[in-house]
């Protein structure tokens, strides 16, 4: 799995495992921020901390992310 999903109490802590963020690994990234969201998570917090590249198929991603967030009233 390219990212390493913990639930804690107020957000969901979607931790990147790649080294690129891109066409390759963000659909992987939307499906599971989706997911998170359908089963009523609407706060998360992404660590990017081991990803050194972000193309902007991996920004669309960041970017639907925070706009489920602001359409469920959580944070991003």
């Amino acid at each position: 799995m390219n990212f390493e999903i913990s639930h804690h109490n107020s957000f969901v802590l979607v931790k990147s495992k790649v080294e690129k963020l891109d066409v390759n690994t963000s659909s992987d990234l939307k499906a599971e921020l989706v997911l998170l969201n359908k089963k009523g998570n609407n706060s998360f917090v992404l660590d990017l901390s081991a990803t050194k590249y972000c193309d902007s198929s991996g920004l669309s991603s960041i970017l639907m992310a925070n706009r489920l967030c602001k359409d469920s009233s959580g944070e991003f």
